[in-house]
């Protein structure tokens, strides 16, 4: 007889590697895991959910004692449910350096891949070329130490695998078969062989399917249009039809004002804003408090570049999260009501796209300080700076924004 499931994993598609944790931790222990889909628009506001999860965090596993949320805390639930298995460790000590491989897991290598592996999946913009060049040489720096460390041992700790290989594992798959073509993976041999050595084990096949090897690097993708809404506010066309006059509120039949109450939901958007401002805001206490662990201090930590594309793209989603998600779909019936009356004209157009550009002249003047600061530590001097092309590309990039604002 199987045995029955512990509990419902929730988990979002786009981000089924945290999931994967736990449900091959589940297959070394022989437990049954329920694995279902989130639909966080639908879901994510339900009395019943935050009830049950307050910070609305996913993966969530959802147990008859209660609700279990993060990645790593429900993979170490799920390996603690035996102990004679070792997948936590055969001793104290051994714990210990199944959490630190987790912690290393988490601040050094999920935050950089991300950066790079987020715009090929067509999740995100791509970051400025600086910040993804800074992603790269992070995860290098990790896969070294991943090096170093599988030199010593067939497996992170001890002779099989435990819970950390199969954290390792899920964060890395996607940039083993995406990013890390042959001349990345040259310098890996160890880590290469370890990574192939543990998908091809039936318990985290079973999960992950067939894995092959990148054989040419992806390259960014446009944004899927489920996620183009969240980080690229469209501007409002210039070719809408005609809106009908305007009727004063008090005369207003109640069928116009039925017809006028749903234009701000706009099919839930605004419940994917939000909890894209939650992912974000995530990544930035994360890459806040690993470079804290690094030692910089509060201003350099302010200006690092990853630090300030993760601001700028949340500044973007608070923009559009203030308008609840409609911009695109209001502008249109507006502008040319407005076109009707010429002293109207102006205050319709940004109203509509206005808080969008902000954001981006935000995010335009903090690449520029941040671009200006690296050249300055490069010994070139002010005037050079200034006449330097990718400065000049930006600052008229930064003028034209300003000109839509005006």
């Amino acid at each position: 007889m199987a045995p029955a499931p512990i509990g419902i994993l929730h988990y979002i598609e786009e981000q089924a590697y945290k999931a994967q944790k736990a449900l091959i931790a589940a297959k070394f222990n022989g437990i049954a895991l329920t694995a279902q889909k989130f639909d966080f628009a639908k879901e994510g506001k339900k009395p019943a959910f935050l009830a049950m999860n307050p910070m609305a965090k996913v993966p969530f596993l959802e147990t008859d004692m209660g609700c279990i949320a993060q990645s790593n805390a429900i993979a170490r639930f799920v390996a603690r449910c035996r102990a004679d298995t070792g997948i936590y460790g055969n001793s104290f000590d051994d714990e210990g350096q199944i959490d630190t491989w987790m912690e290393f897991s988490t601040y050094e290598l999920e935050i950089p891949i991300a950066v790079w592996l987020y715009p090929v999946l067509g999740l995100m913009e791509q970051p400025p070329a600086a910040a993804s060049e800074n992603a790269k040489k992070d995860v290098a720096k990790a896969l070294a130490a991943l090096e170093d460390r599988l030199k010593v041992s067939p497996f992170l700790v001890g002779d099989s695998v435990t819970l950390a290989d199969i954290v390792l594992v899920c964060v890395l798959k996607e940039a083993f078969a995406r990013l890390f073509d042959p001349a990345f993976r040259k310098p890996y041999a160890k880590v290469v062989a370890w990574f192939e050595l543990c998908c091809k084990m039936p318990q985290f096949s079973a999960v992950l399917g067939s894995v092959a090897l990148c054989k040419q690097a992806e390259k960014p993708q446009p944004v899927k249009p489920a996620f183009a809404a969240l980080t690229h506010p469209v501007a409002p066309k210039k070719d809408a039809k005609k809106a009908e006059p305007k009727k004063d509120a008090k005369t207003a039949s109640p069928k116009a004002k039925a017809s006028a109450a749903p234009a701000a939901p706009a099919g839930g958007l605004s419940a994917d804003v939000e909890a894209q401002i939650k992912v974000v805001g995530d990544e930035i206490r994360e890459l806040k408090a690993k470079l804290k662990a690094e030692g910089l201090s509060g201003g350099k930590i302010n200006t690092n570049e990853g630090i300030v594309a993760l601001v700028a793209k949340l500044s973007a989603l608070k923009a559009q999260g203030a308008s609840g998600g409609a911009a695109p779909a209001a502008a249109p019936a507006a502008a040319p009501a407005a076109a009707k009356s010429p002293k109207a004209a102006p205050a319709a157009a940004p109203a509509a796209a206005g808080g969008a550009t902000d954001a981006q002249v935000t995010a335009v003047g903090d690449q520029i300080r941040v671009l200006k600061e690296k050249l300055k530590g490069e010994g070139l001097s002010g005037k050079k700076i200034n006449d330097h092309e990718e400065v000049k590309s930006l600052v008229a990039k930064l003028q034209e924004l300003k000109k839509q604002l005006a």
